[in-house]
């Protein structure tokens, strides 16, 4: 079973496989970074030309013929912690030629999508919508109000791999995806190979409060981890560099640490002496600028989901001083 790969209100499992962890989350586990988080203005430096597969000739959703390439990871990226839209707000003007992220700010496949477009510098504004009570402007353009969805020139694209994978497509000079066609089909492979973790923390997360069932995902978990760590052979999963495998698993793996807080669960540490690949995969995932770029505090995870579970999701938490 693979996870959907968007967020929305019924099937927004980056919200309701997590909601059950928000009594059990504590605040010390990562730093905190300011609220109010914006990249430093930076220097932009070297246009170039998208170049469209060999063959083909862009269609009107198509890359826009001339962008920037900017001097740090990210700063690609504008909107990223932009205030929440919801029903009633007005659409924001989209300029023709110009790409939009439609997302919400702790769901995981949305992150799948800012690291990929971190990584791959592409300039693009961040517009985060209500996945719960979506604008009516933006039930026009997502089914049932998912995010995440990109949108360029009138057209919209959803679903996190989808998107990715689109964007390999229209600008195949920064590809993640290998060209070689065997390989490309072993990176996706990988993904379904890893999605045991995924499933197995939405079993997890969703019987907590019964300890006999728990005793049994706690099994389940294990077994998804011990066959993450058979599955990495080389520094990464996407080989000595990382890559689309890598990328759309670790907004996964980022919230792991959650799991340590369950008293009923026998996960105190994580991932421990028991999977010491993993350990330091994690780590030298951390360190990558597209990583750093995308990720979120613990706290600010476990303060949302403390709003979430009590019926008043705050999407906006650790911007602009909000708390």
């Amino acid at each position: 079973m693979v996870l959907p790969g968007n967020c929305s209100t019924s099937a927004a499992l980056c919200m309701q496989f997590l909601t059950q962890l928000a009594a059990v989350a504590i605040d010390q586990a990562y730093p905190a970074v300011p609220n109010d988080y914006h990249l430093p203005n930076e220097k932009l430096f070297v246009s170039y030309r998208s170049v469209p597969p060999p063959g083909t000739a862009p269609s009107s959703a198509a890359v826009p013929i001339r962008f920037n390439s900017y001097s740090s990871v990210g700063s690609n990226i504008r909107g990223l912690n932009s205030q929440t839209l919801h029903p009633g707000s007005m659409e924001p003007p989209l300029t023709p030629g110009n790409y939009r992220l439609y997302s919400m700010r702790f769901c995981p496949y949305a992150q799948r999508v800012l690291i990929y477009l971190a990584k791959k510098n592409i300039p693009v504004e961040v517009v985060n919508v209500n996945p719960d009570r979506s604008p009516n402007w933006y039930l026009a353009k997502s089914p049932i109000g998912r995010v995440p969805a990109l949108e360029i020139n009138g057209k919209v694209v959803w679903e996190s791999n989808v998107i990715v994978e689109y964007l390999d497509e229209l600008f195949p000079t920064t590809t993640v995806l290998p060209r070689d066609a065997y390989e490309k089909a072993h990176q996706k492979i990988l993904v379904e190979r890893l999605s045991p973790i995924m499933n197995a923390l939405f079993e997890f997360y969703s019987s907590m409060s019964n300890q006999q069932a728990q005793r049994q995902n706690d099994m389940n978990v294990h077994s998804a981890l011990r066959n993450a760590e058979n599955l990495l052979r080389d520094s990464f999963y996407g080989g000595r560099q990382p890559g689309y495998a890598d990328y759309l698993i670790w907004p996964f793996l980022e919230r792991l640490q959650l799991l340590t807080m369950s008293q009923n669960s026998q996960f105190r540490y994580f991932p421990g002496l028991h999977y010491p690949k993993i350990g330091a995969y994690i780590a030298r995932m951390q360190n990558q600028p597209e990583i750093k770029f995308s990720s979120r505090p613990l706290t600010h995870h476990k303060a949302y989901l403390d709003s979430f579970s009590m019926g008043m999701p705050n999407y906006d938490f650790g911007i602009y001083g909000k708390s």
